[in-house]
């Protein structure tokens, strides 16, 4: 047998099924993007009507503080929704903060995040993120709050998150009008 059969074949087949499989993922990936990107934003603005159902519309504002996702004012004058995210037991805890003009938190909702199934996901119950309604846009700690017994620290995360929303909200507002 010659060298090309034994060592260049099997290199060039091996060559040509990546090539092949990288067009395919690659394609694969063009066509999917656009469906994924709306389907992430249809997901964005239902938490962000559910989260200030009296908005009729949102208009972004612009926010550099880190862990902030988003800064959006009602066009309607129904008052703020900003999303943050704070670093948890198994990864982001991010939250959606409804805030009205005034500075009063309205209403949380604790978006999907990895934190451990059973403990850490129990920020996520309507319990435990209606402890912030009514709230004043002031700086929170987690003594402010019945933190989830056993998850400590995606409870801190969740604190976090919403005490990121409440600084950008006075960031954006220069505090409660």
């Amino acid at each position: 047998m010659s060298a090309w059969s034994q060592s260049g074949k099997p290199i060039l087949v091996l060559a040509v099924v990546c090539l092949i499989a990288g067009i395919v993922l690659s394609s694969a990936n063009v066509l999917t993007a656009p469906v994924i990107a709306a389907n992430e934003e249809a997901a964005n603005n239902a938490t962000y009507f559910a989260a200030l159902p009296e908005a009729d519309s949102f208009t972004s504002v612009p926010c550099e503080i880190s862990g902030v996702t988003a800064v959006l004012q009602a066009d309607n004058g129904a008052g703020w929704v900003i999303t943050a995210q704070a670093r948890g037991y198994g990864g982001q805890v991010p939250a959606a903060v409804a805030f009205s003009p005034e500075g009063e938190i309205l209403r949380v909702i604790m978006m999907p995040n990895e934190e451990t199934p059973g403990l850490g996901q129990k920020v996520t119950e309507p319990d435990f993120a209606g402890q912030f309604s009514g709230m004043a846009a002031e700086p929170l700690s987690l003594e402010d709050i019945d933190a989830v017994s056993g998850a400590t620290i995606s409870s801190r995360a969740a604190v976090a998150a919403v005490d990121l929303a409440i600084e950008a909200f006075q960031s954006v507002t220069g505090g409660a009008a």
